[in-house]
């Protein structure tokens, strides 16, 4: 017993002092996150493909699309929408939004603390739509799963927000990294995409989380790229000016994919405005459209593969047509498709879509190319896997993220130059018409600002313990006015607490809240500091950020704020100064802008 007693000492005393050591606590976190995603994504892909097998027979879609009975195509989706939609409306029911919208939603609104029952529809509700036919992809689910588990993490440890939002990092790595056999753009991705935050204390524990998902999916699934990819080779330099038009032509469909959501949303909501049921008439649409183009049906990887491999057979309706107007039809249908099940309701992502449409648009251009200068260009192929990463870096607004994930999958150097050049083109070109990605147009059309540049990111960084406060008078509840008034003017603070028996906070008095009371002595005895104080008192916690002090000023015209126990919010520790605080802010902008300059000179 006694060494059963010291054990659970020691285990305490550990754990205390691993807490006191924030980056190091939270990269052992994030094994336990890289740990917990990696395997929820390999469920989530299983899932998707046993509701597969019972449809059609195969993991998936693709493998059966022309052997399967037409009301396959009709049920399975239409049957996916009633189920889908009866879960959304019964776990949330007050029209959440979910994938990685809802993630960066909850960073902004909630401190990153997202709520579990979006699990339910993240695991159940991306299964049986996938699975069943829709058009969308697995990684954004993957992506807000890993988000889910890392929120519950850090919400039953009572972390910071801060700490919150790099274990979110952390699980999103480790969800793209599952999903694509990508390590490192999963970093980029969390640090591009979610995060905006490229400090070493949130670098070192996105990595960890990353690595291990990582190796967990290549323990159980290999390790094998996400597509077979061709051999690339930049045929003559004259192929550059042909890439650079294509990241114009993959940008403008990027574009096209993200207006054309919000407008869906309205009409399918004015056409079934009961939510249950509205999935439904996306399913069903799907499954007529899937009869005429079976190839638009669910995530598409393996059309993407043959785009690229060259090995496309085109047909439509049974009869041998034209490749161009094969490419053409896949490419309307599953934008269409894409946008229709999106809009729709089903949980799923874009992120897969993005790069069925990029094939389509790379091979169809790269086939035009080819025939006009056959001795000058590479085959359609190679368009096809530079396009896959044009269209996607343009929708999703994370170039950097997408040209490494596309030389991770690849492992060829010789394709950066004709990717850095498309990708930079469309994301250009796809921001003319607005800075709004797959993952944010819903969010805009709420009125959720999502914009956390790197200065932002600095601000969350500085605590208001690091910012110079001043200490405050504190008066008892039952002081006489007359006492309460030379105690407010001899201190020069500009206000005074008031506080109980325990010394703990009940309000507070500033100038505001005496000046009717100054020239009037006639009271000076008879009324008490209790009832002149100020009871609706705006704190902030000593490990709030800089971020949340601004805000709070911008929204209030006090000067003063008073600073609380992180434990205990009436325990006033000081008070905190507008000018301060913004004292403060120049300082750090002055620090960063010295710092970049010295690393550029």
């Amino acid at each position: 017993m006694e060494v059963w007693e010291w054990f659970r000492k020691w285990q305490l005393k550990a754990l205390t002092w691993m807490h006191g050591q924030d980056t190091l606590y939270l990269v052992m976190l994030a094994v336990v996150v890289g740990i917990l995603s990696g395997y929820s994504a390999l469920l989530l892909r299983f899932s998707i493909e046993w509701v597969s097998l019972l449809w059609t027979g195969e993991r998936t879609w693709e493998q059966v699309l022309g052997a399967l009975p037409w009301y396959t195509y009709i049920i399975a989706p239409t049957l996916a929408g009633l189920i889908v939609g009866w879960m959304v409306v019964r776990f949330l029911p007050g029209g959440e939004l979910r994938g990685v919208p809802g993630v960066l939603a909850d960073l902004v609104e909630r401190k990153g603390k997202i709520n579990n029952q979006q699990m339910v529809t993240e695991t159940l509700g991306t299964a049986v739509s996938v699975g069943s036919g829709i058009s969308l992809g697995r990684e954004g689910p993957t992506v807000a799963l890993g988000a889910l588990i890392s929120s519950e993490v850090g919400q039953r440890l009572h972390l910071t927000e801060q700490q919150i939002r790099t274990l979110i990092g952390c699980g999103v790595a480790a969800g793209i990294a599952s999903s694509f056999n990508t390590p490192i753009a999963g970093v980029l991705f969390a640090l591009e995409v979610i995060l905006a935050d490229y400090t070493i204390a949130t670098f070192s524990p996105i990595v960890i989380a990353s690595v291990l998902a990582t190796v967990i999916t290549r323990s159980e699934l290999g390790n094998f790229p996400a597509f077979t990819i061709p051999e690339f080779q930049l045929i003559s330099a004259w192929e550059i000016p042909a890439y650079l038009f294509m990241g114009v032509i993959c940008g403008l469909v990027a574009s096209a994919l993200i207006k054309s959501l919000a407008p869906m949303r309205a009409l399918l909501a004015r056409l079934v405005p009961d939510r249950r049921f509205r999935p439904a008439l996306a399913g069903f649409i799907l499954g007529l459209l899937g009869l005429l183009i079976p190839e638009v049906m669910s995530i598409g990887y393996d059309t993407v593969a043959s785009m690229m491999l060259e090995q496309i057979e085109p047909s439509f309706m049974h009869m041998a047509i034209p490749l161009e107007a094969f490419l053409s039809l896949i490419l309307i249908g599953k934008l269409l498709a894409t946008i229709i099940c999106s809009a729709g309701g089903f949980p799923g992502g874009l992120l897969g879509p993005s790069l069925f449409l990029g094939a389509a648009v790379g091979a169809l251009f790269g086939g035009t190319v080819h025939i006009l200068m056959p001795a000058y260009s590479e085959s359609y192929g190679a368009y096809a896997l530079v396009a896959c990463g044009a269209l996607t870096a343009a929708a999703l607004q994370a170039p950097i993220t997408i040209m490494l994930m596309v030389f991770e999958m690849t492992a060829d150097y010789h394709i950066m130059l004709p990717l850095m050049a498309a990708c930079s083109v469309a994301t250009l070109v796809s921001r003319a018409f607005g800075r709004a990605s797959v993952f944010t147009e819903s969010l805009e059309e709420r009125g959720i600002n999502t914009e956390w540049g790197r200065e932002q990111s600095w601000m969350r960084a500085v605590k208001v313990s690091k910012i110079p406060w001043r200490s405050i008078p504190s008066v008892h509840q039952n002081t006489p006015l007359a006492e309460l008034k030379k105690i407010y003017v001899s201190s020069g603070k500009g206000c005074v607490q008031v506080v109980d028996d325990d010394g703990l906070m009940i309000g507070l008095v500033t100038f505001a809240d005496l000046q009717d009371w100054l020239l009037d002595h006639s009271l000076d005895l008879a009324v008490v500091a209790a009832e002149v104080a100020n009871r609706n008192v705006r704190v902030i916690s000593e490990e709030g950020s800089l971020l949340e002090a601004i805000r709070t000023f911008d929204k209030e015209s006090f000067e003063q704020i008073p600073v609380v126990s992180a434990q205990n919010p009436r325990k006033v520790l000081g008070v905190l100064a507008r000018n301060a605080v913004f004292q403060t802010y120049h300082q750090m902008i002055v620090k960063h802008g010295e710092d970049n300059s010295a690393q550029h000179g």
